[in-house]
């Protein structure tokens, strides 16, 4: 998948926001679910607030690695990733991806 095509698809994502189903689905086509998404964070146990901080110097590998943070953290804690997308921190991690495909 180019560049371009994985563009599209995240910003299809922030037009069309949606559950955690959407968001993992979205990393799995895009090939880019971190399941080794704990070896990319700095906090034991993870802390995702101060994870969060860490978006904006974030490249692709990283912004992934977080945007499969929060789903994780959804899982464990229903109804996290409404919050996060309701404060806009989804939609920030899901930005961060498109602005280093761009370069």
């Amino acid at each position: 998948m180019t560049n371009q095509e994985k563009i599209q698809r995240i910003q299809s994502a922030i037009d069309h926001p949606g559950r955690a189903a959407q968001y993992d689905r979205l990393l799995e086509e895009l090939g880019d679910l971190k399941y080794n998404y704990g070896d990319y964070m700095t906090t034991a146990p993870i802390n995702c607030d101060r994870e969060l901080e860490r978006l904006p110097e974030a490249d692709y590998a990283l912004a992934t690695a977080l945007l499969t943070m929060l789903l994780r953290e959804d899982h464990f804690s229903n109804g996290a990733l409404r919050r996060r997308l309701a404060s806009g921190q989804l939609n920030a991690v899901l930005c961060r991806m498109i602005e280093t495909l761009r370069g």
